[in-house]
């Protein structure tokens, strides 16, 4: 039997990957958590400051990004393993899987 992932669950999973995907997309492949933000706002992923905070920490935790801190703002620098999951190339349980 079908069962449904709660929207909650389904809109951290696409706002990790959006990140991701738009980390890989941009020159030197880093970016602060307000930009960030600002970003997935921009598509339609609605993200408060520590939405984007608590994104950051888990894909860091997953060691898809690596942080670091800017006046009190973390920084996110994609690594290998995160352009992989950000393109597709592999997957991973937290990060919902882009569209072909």
């Amino acid at each position: 039997m079908f069962k449904a992932w709660p929207i909650e669950t389904v809109e951290t999973e696409f706002r990790r990957l959006k990140m991701l995907q738009y980390l890989a997309g941009i020159p030197g492949y880093e970016a602060a958590a307000s930009v960030m933000r600002l970003h997935c706002g921009r598509i339609g992923v609605p993200t408060n400051a520590d939405q984007a905070v608590a994104a950051i920490a888990w894909l860091d935790e997953m060691e898809l990004v690596t942080t670091r801190d800017y006046q009190g703002e973390p920084i996110a620098r994609l690594t290998n393993k995160g352009r992989e999951v950000a393109t597709g190339a592999t997957s991973m349980p937290g990060v919902i899987r882009p569209d072909p």
